[in-house]
């Protein structure tokens, strides 16, 4: 169907009506387009004007739509976002030799690093960006083409993978158990724990890890509060007391002998580390073949 000019209403009328239309409040739709109210008073008569209908029931304290300017939402809400996404898709392209990776700092260090370093090795002509944030299920999707992160449940994206479940036991590095030999595990716990702080992982800490193994909680004399689990695994290898460690992070930890088992008890959970493929990473061959690989080297 060719397209009518002369039928166009003005754009910035437009965007006006669809954000008054959706909050039903001028001052929420003035905010947010970074507008006086005013301004978007005008340009919602100037569209009433232009189509000779009103799409406002002004009589009542809160604005209504009326039923024709219902009606015409619907038609035009769609059409709205659908040029937002093309612009977007115009000023951002697809590039098919670069990934952008969301993952968290734990994640990023301990486990990810190491194997983006093999992968850049077979695939050389593959660039990889890196954005690294706490709460990677939070970020916005458009932002990136595939995250790694912790999730008590599967997290939504196009494609969801389980890396591996959770599964947490106690460490030091081999001189502080050596220095305490012959301490049961609740004698060594006792000695100085080394606790995460930070709300924002949904980690557990200590106080679950007990209560997930049926174990009577064990106060330490001494403890250090860290905001990022790699600042505690540095001071776990430096021998300054006991930490919650999480199986497949450190592996390559446990392997070189920086840090070993305190002892056994180990507790599983049904969260875990999952990868999860945005839209636009969807879109994307090599991602497909980079998750393939990554998922074959876990």
């Amino acid at each position: 169907m060719p397209l009518a000019i002369k039928n166009l209403p003005p754009l910035n009328a437009l965007v006006a009506f669809d954000a008054a239309a959706t909050s039903l409040s001028f001052t929420q739709a003035a905010a947010k387009l970074f507008v006086t109210q005013g301004a978007v008073s005008r340009q919602i008569r100037l569209l009433e004007d232009n189509l000779g209908v009103t799409l406002f029931d002004r009589t009542q304290r809160q604005i209504c739509l009326t039923h024709a300017g219902r009606d015409y939402h619907q038609q035009i809400s769609g059409a709205l976002a659908q040029i937002s996404l093309a612009t977007q898709a115009l000023q951002n392209p697809v590039v098919d030799t670069q990934i952008t990776i969301a993952a968290s700092h734990a994640v990023a260090s301990l486990w990810l690093m190491p194997r983006i370093s093999d992968y850049s090795r077979v695939y050389p002509d593959v660039d990889i960006r890196l954005l690294v944030a706490d709460s990677v299920f939070e970020a916005d999707v458009t932002d990136y083409d595939c995250s790694i992160g912790f999730s008590h449940s599967e997290p939504t994206g196009v494609r969801v993978e389980k890396l591996f479940n959770e599964r947490v036991f106690v460490v030091s590095s081999p001189d502080f158990l050596a220095q305490h030999q012959g301490l049961t595990p609740a004698q060594l716990l006792a000695t100085r724990q080394l606790v995460l702080d930070n709300p924002m992982t949904g980690w557990f800490n200590w106080r679950e890890w007990f209560l997930g193994l049926d174990m009577a909680p064990v106060v330490p004399q001494h403890k250090v509060t860290f905001s990022h689990y790699n600042m505690l695994i540095q001071a776990a290898q430096q021998g300054q007391g006991v930490a919650l460690a999480w199986d497949y992070l450190l592996d390559d930890y446990l392997a070189t002998g920086s840090l070993v088992k305190a002892f056994d008890q180990t507790l599983e959970t049904q969260a875990g580390f999952y990868l999860t493929t945005s839209e636009n990473g969807s879109k994307k061959t090599v991602l497909a073949e980079f998750c393939s690989w990554l998922i074959d080297n876990s």
